[in-house]
């Protein structure tokens, strides 16, 4: 059933603005207005009482009624209920019921300051007038509270103006005063007046909803695809961890034959095959590697390391390394340096860098071309320069190849040409650093790539000179892994270092052999079956030989594996482990 003040209210709202609109507008502009009135509300009640308090001021010094007195005590109440109990009342409605809510609290009030207008006829003219302005200030008002919303203003304004307008008239008509009669037809013309301007200041709200709405929608949009880059970019890293570990496995028991393999007394065809079947596999090793930098920088594990050094001997060490392999490709590596030029950085993740833009610059640049290495200062900073002759870059693509996975010119993903992920990783490390990264290429003139970084000033004999490797030879090495082939592949290794083996296959193996024989170190798989952890098998040990070191050997690059390593403070390899790595981790030979 709809009744004639739902059908006024539905005749009204149909007038107003907002039905030219969207639904989803409209349902916003609603809810914003609901959410304005009300935060207006308990100010609006304080202003509504002091105008009521000055009506019943004037109505008792005409009539010295108690009525004034009780009129003023029900507005009072009125005000104090609507002070405490609107805003809950309003939206404890359903929200396409709260803006009626509003109408009939507005409604009301709209009635009770209309009362006094009972007893006009009986006042001064000049009383008159002021019961009439503060009528008409107290509509004026309520256009800002009720946002020009036509149907909640009416509500509030017509109970109190057109009575008034009719006394007027009454009053007009009664003495046959033509002043009466022109104040009646002024409040009409004002109300009018009021709901033009209203309707104004609605057009100027809706604008604003529509486009706050607007604004929120984008956000959303922003927010939504944000979720998705990074639950795209988690996703990537997962996927990388997982490819590592399951590439590493077979490659690290490749790499472990080949290293035992190494140590023997071969033919010369059969040592060139060893020397060229481990060539490959340090190629796919490399990529791997890659792979693992950047599995490691997303998981926010690698930590820069500082001390002081002199740039030039990092520089000078990568140099003599790799000279040999540009010398193979037919181009020349030159080497400008300041040796006097020092920073406080990490070497070792120095090195990485430069190692991944010289890698670049090598893949790039024809035969016959060069590839210069310059350390020198400029003011304040230390200045790294790789600069080639190659095919260059052109400028749309400066940004793009610091992105992963792109590469200039390698449509066809030649996978000597690596895999897109060099300088991608400069980049997190430079950042990690607190290294300038700077790129300066032409197409067909060659690359200039550039880290800056603060120098330091030290002393000549502030550096360590290096220290020697500790032997490996004699020692009970025991061997944790789930594997059968990588077991034995270690044990060949292993005995080719004159160590004593011992193989198992989880931490219950492991602990039995601890209990029975002498253990100098443990190598442990990281991931082991059944959810068993070589972190478990490690710490067994060590109960029953607690001098025992350890390491941890895994294919897995996911982030929350390296960090579980890190926090065991268990020393971490990555498969393929080669050699000199094993070696590093293994402690010095017993007396």
């Amino acid at each position: 059933m709809t009744t004639r003040s739902d059908s006024l209210v539905v005749e009204i709202s149909a007038s107003d603005s907002t039905a030219e609109l969207a639904p989803d507008v409209q349902t916003f502009a609603h809810e914003r207005f609901v959410d304005t009135f009300l935060s207006q509300n308990q100010r609006a009640q304080i202003g509504l009482f002091l105008a009521a308090t000055l009506v019943a001021s004037v109505w008792f010094e005409t009539t010295r009624s108690l009525a004034a007195i009780a009129w003023l005590t029900v507005a009072a109440a009125i005000a104090w209920i609507r002070f405490r109990y609107t805003d809950s009342w309003v939206r404890q409605a359903l929200p396409a019921a709260r803006t009626q809510r509003i109408i009939t609290v507005l409604w009301i009030n709209g009635v009770l300051m209309a009362m006094p207008l009972a007893v006009l006829p009986q006042m001064s003219e000049l009383e008159r007038s002021a019961v009439s302005i503060v009528l008409l200030a107290t509509a004026t008002a309520s256009v800002a509270t009720t946002s020009g919303f036509r149907s909640v203003f009416i509500a509030y304004a017509a109970p109190m103006l057109l009575p008034l307008a009719l006394v007027w008239g009454w009053l007009g008509y009664a003495a046959g005063s033509g002043a009466s009669w022109g104040m009646a037809a002024l409040v009409v013309f004002f109300l009018a007046f009021l709901v033009s301007v209203g309707k104004q200041s609605s057009a100027v709200f809706m604008e604003a909803c529509h486009f706050r709405l607007g604004q929120q929608q984008l956000n959303q949009e922003l927010k939504q695809a944000l979720d998705e880059a990074g639950e795209a970019n988690r996703a990537k890293t997962q996927f990388l961890a997982a490819a590592s570990h399951d590439l590493r496995q077979p490659i690290h028991s490749i790499n472990v034959l080949v290293a035992a393999l190494s140590l023997r007394q071969l033919e010369a065809p059969a040592r060139e095959i060893v020397v060229l079947l481990g060539t490959v596999n340090q190629t796919l090793s490399k990529q791997l590697d890659t792979l693992l930098d950047i599995s490691k920088l997303d998981a926010g594990v690698v930590r820069a390391e500082r001390a002081v050094h002199r740039l030039g001997s990092v520089v000078r060490a990568y140099h003599a390394t790799n000279l040999p392999i540009a010398q193979e490709l037919g181009l020349a590596l030159e080497l400008v340096c300041d040796d006097d030029v020092a920073v406080n950085s990490d070497a070792s993740l120095l090195s990485r860098a430069l190692w991944n833009i010289v890698d670049n610059a090598l893949k790039y640049t024809p035969r016959g071309g060069h590839v210069r290495l310059i350390v020198r200062r400029e003011g304040p900073d230390a200045v790294l320069q790789v600069i080639d002759d190659g095919i260059g870059i052109a400028p749309e693509e400066h940004d793009r190849v610091f992105r992963e996975f792109y590469q200039v010119g390698n449509i066809e993903r030649d996978r000597q040409k690596g895999l897109g992920l060099g300088l991608s990783i400069v980049r997190r490390l430079c950042a990690l650093l607190g290294a300038k990264l700077a790129l300066d290429s032409r197409l067909g003139v060659g690359t200039t790539i550039t880290l800056r970084l603060p120098c330091v000033a030290v002393k000549r004999d502030a550096f360590d000179t290096g220290a020697s490797r500790a032997s490996s030879l004699g020692l009970n090495v025991l061997v944790v892994d789930d594997e059968a082939l990588v077991r034995e592949s270690m044990r060949h290794l292993l005995i080719g270092l004159n160590c004593r083996v011992h193989l198992a296959d989880g931490p219950a193996a492991a602990e039995a052999l601890a209990r029975d024989h002498a253990i100098d170190i443990v190598l442990a798989d990281f991931r082991l079956r059944d959810g068993e952890s070589g972190l478990d098998a490690i710490r067994r040990v060590r109960a029953l030989r607690p001098s025992a070191v350890a390491a941890l050997i895994t294919g897995d690059t996911a982030p929350d594996r390296i960090r579980d390593a890190e926090n065991a403070g268990v020393p971490l390899l990555f498969k393929p482990v080669t050699l000199d790595k094993l070696i590093d981790v293994m402690p010095a030979a017993p007396p």
